[in-house]
């Protein structure tokens, strides 16, 4: 008996490329990682049918531009537009270090292979869908960048033409090594910052500043031209008195201003004179 060979491999070939065809339309409630545009353009959600990003759906990353080596601080990826009934997201950094992790105890939020993405897809509400991440920044300083894609679906359930994606714009962030804050008092009646001590200094300087409420404060170091050169607090901080050395040995001499932020509201502005 002769065995008939087309009979068995015309089914399963077509059987096989079904499949290949129902895969790229697939569904992934559970979430899905590498379709961000880290080291390169991205593969972006297209398995939710669209081959294509849609610019109306917006996908943001919130958070500090700069965060002390070693500090765990929280983003938020939101999504708005689109079918805008649920929505699911995919997060990573650049570094690809162990830094991307869920909140404690959110279980809309999984961890894969060194990314972030949805467990379940999440109800909009008000036409935008969000979700609170942690971020742990390396050790040593640098920068690091976060890339998120998100998408918009209308939750029946299927991956079609309807659902809608794109692409975030990165994040960047500054890592960096704290220089000593100290905590002078805790009593503190209004935001204020103190004429730096000494000046002109060489190359050490202190800048004393008060907090009058729980915000998140910075104090931003400036050349004569506008230029940010140094950020040496940048983190929530308590109500109080506080000193903070700035370190200019890597600067030359000249003019350079400074100052305080409380929640990206500037309170004051103070100049400050190195001399070598």
């Amino acid at each position: 008996m002769k065995f008939n060979y087309r009979r068995i491999f015309i089914p399963v070939t077509a059987l096989f490329v079904i499949s290949l065809f129902a895969y790229s339309f697939y569904w992934f409630p559970t979430g899905y990682t590498g379709t961000t545009k880290k080291g390169g353009e991205g593969l972006g959600c297209v398995c939710h049918g669209l081959q294509v990003n849609t610019p109306s759906v917006s996908v943001n990353i919130n958070g500090p531009d700069s965060v002390p080596a070693g500090q765990t601080v929280n983003f938020r990826v939101s999504i708005s537009h689109g079918p805008a009934i649920t929505g699911g997201f995919n997060l990573a950094s650049y570094l690809d270090t162990n830094s991307l992790h869920p909140v404690a105890g959110d279980t809309m939020v999984r961890r894969q292979d060194w990314e972030l993405t949805h467990a379940h897809p999440k109800p909009f509400s008000n036409d935008t869908v969000s979700w609170i991440v942690r971020y742990t920044a390396p050790g040593a300083p640098g920068m690091d960048t976060l890339y998120a894609t998100g998408n918009s679906t209308n939750n029946n359930l299927e991956a079609d033409t309807s659902d809608q994606w794109n692409w975030s714009l990165n994040k960047t962030v500054r890592i960096y090594i704290p220089i000593g804050i100290i905590n002078l008092s805790t009593v503190a009646g209004e935001y204020s910052l103190s004429q730096n001590y000494p000046n002109p200094f060489n190359p050490v300087t202190q800048i004393d500043f008060s907090v009058a409420r729980t915000s998140d404060i910075k104090i931003r170091v400036f050349d004569i031209l506008g230029n940010e050169i140094a950020v040496p607090v940048a983190q929530q901080m308590k109500p109080g008195k506080y000193r903070v050395d700035f370190n200019g040995s890597n600067l030359s001499s000249g003019t350079y201003f400074y100052s305080l932020m409380a929640d990206g509201k500037t309170i004051s502005t103070k100049k400050m004179l190195m001399i070598k």
